[in-house]
């Protein structure tokens, strides 16, 4: 995002729990195209609260993982590209989603109080939520959706 201010990226690493692989700030700047006028404490703050509710939705896969003496996700996956495990790939995405959702109100508070930038962002905070669960549906081996007997 054009903002013409110097774009820094932040050394934070955000330590996960052993399993999960631990997160960059600055991949999550880069990769979700992060405003330089987000402090990183903000950005920390999202990526945490996502990393938990995450975490605690994939507790069951991880200790399934462990129990088969899988230590780490990135040991984990069907495919691997430049050495990263897919498991980490879509774990990522649905942290790095989720985060930018919850995000997306300092968007419409630093760029504008345009009622068209808030319909716009409801859509979008729809489409990122949508996208972090169907990454997660991926890792817990599910379709894209699915239908129960009640």
């Amino acid at each position: 995002m054009f903002s013409g201010q110097d774009f820094n990226q932040s050394a934070i690493v955000i330590s996960n729990d052993g399993f999960w692989p631990d997160l960059d700030l600055s991949e999550f700047q880069i990769d979700r195209a992060m405003s330089p006028n987000i402090n990183d404490r903000l950005l920390r703050d999202a990526i945490v609260s996502a990393v938990v509710e995450i975490n605690l939705t994939l507790e069951q896969y991880k200790n399934i993982q462990i129990s088969k003496g899988i230590n780490h996700a990135s040991d984990c996956g069907v495919v691997s590209v430049e050495g990263v495990s897919s498991t980490v790939i879509i774990y990522k995405k649905a942290v790095f989603a989720r985060a930018k959702a919850d995000l997306l109100g300092e968007f419409v508070s630093i760029a504008s109080r345009d009622d068209k930038i808030g319909e716009s962002q409801k859509e979008m905070r729809t489409a990122l939520l949508a996208e972090s669960t169907r990454e997660i549906r991926k890792l817990l081996g599910l379709r894209r959706c699915g239908v129960a007997l009640i």
